[in-house]
């Protein structure tokens, strides 16, 4: 099934140490670094070597260049605190870009350990999943939230669509139910129904079952799926998920692009974060923090501002009635 072509989306890969005594190079082999322009502000991006951090990274760039000197640093699994101490003794960032979960948590291990001064400089995380619950215990952190609002996401698909959808379910582990709360009432406003079912987790059958009970009991028009890597865990997605949707008639929404496939029956429709948009977002949200003395607002968070659409086209002109101009505002379809 290829498995790995799609799923492990968070891959991290290559380690360059930058070093400001020296001319910097760049940590991508085709991407160039402007010199160092030592009279400005300098904000390090923290990030892995992937594509979507690149792309994240280019939309910072594009946004911050002309006043802020901004330099990436990559970081990989193996990556330690005493790697980012080195990046503030050397650089001495006025701020610093988080890009995905394994950063946050290494930053996380770093603040405690780092000096007052350096706990004091202001960070903004991107491309991680539920970024307000993952970043607890960090100072002076904000972000733009990874995952699109379930609202946004409905939205679109019932603009997809000639027949009515109204309940959407989701299976979700305890530690959930407060974000879940909160699409709720971002759902209600624009007349969705969210049916939450509790699973463990544990269990391949516990997800079988869980589907089968949201749609064959609760009778939701759609099911939409967690960014929850618990719950999306190799096995339980091969033994779990794909066996409770076989034969699957329901649209299936996820929140990541690759998941919406020709090779294998699982997203239907995706509604994502546009990367490049992403961090030209976070410059915005650095900018504010600059013009605020460098001080972060506790709990200022924000989804994302731009999103891109992929729809599954070849399972939705089976098994939905949908608007056929209305595919014209798809960003992507898969046949």
């Amino acid at each position: 099934m290829a498995m790995t072509r799609w799923f492990w989306v968070w891959g991290l890969a290559g380690l360059v140490a930058c070093s400001a005594s020296s001319p910097r190079s760049s940590p991508f082999e085709d991407v160039e670094v402007r010199a160092r322009r030592p009279d400005l502000p300098v904000i390090v991006a923290l990030m892995p070597d992937s594509p979507s951090a690149r792309a994240t990274y280019d939309g910072l760039v594009d946004e911050l260049a002309d006043d802020f000197d901004v330099l990436p640093h990559v970081l990989t699994d193996d990556a330690t605190t005493q790697e980012i101490a080195a990046v503030f003794e050397t650089d001495r960032p006025s701020a610093i870009i988080l890009m995905n979960n394994p950063t946050v948590r290494l930053y996380r291990k770093f603040q405690r350990e780092a000096r007052p001064e350096q706990r004091r400089v202001p960070a903004v995380a991107v491309l991680t999943s539920f970024l307000r619950e993952s970043s607890g215990g960090i100072e002076n952190l904000t972000g733009v939230i990874y995952e699109v609002p379930l609202v946004t996401s409905m939205v679109n698909l019932r603009a997809l669509l000639e027949q009515p959808i109204k309940r959407v379910g989701v299976l979700h582990r305890p530690s959930f139910a407060a974000f879940l709360e909160e699409q709720k009432r971002l759902c209600a406003d624009e007349g969705f129904e969210v049916v939450t079912l509790e699973v463990s987790g544990d269990s391949r059958a516990e997800i079988r079952a869980g589907l089968r009970e949201l749609r064959e009991v609760r009778a939701v028009d759609a099911i939409w799926v967690l960014n929850d890597n618990v719950l999306l865990d190799r096995d339980l997605l091969l033994r779990g998920w794909l066996p409770g949707l076989r034969d699957n008639r329901t649209p299936i929404v996820v929140n990541i692009s690759t998941f919406v496939s020709d090779r294998i029956d699982f997203g239907t429709f995706a509604v994502v974060p546009d990367h490049r948009a992403l961090g030209t977002q976070a410059a915005q949200m650095l900018l504010s923090v600059a013009e605020a003395g460098w001080r972060v607002e506790a709990g200022t968070f924000e989804y994302p501002l731009s999103v891109q659409k992929v729809l599954d086209l070849g399972f939705a002109r089976k098994n939905l009635a949908i608007a056929e101009p209305a595919l014209a505002t798809v960003d992507r379809l898969v046949q």
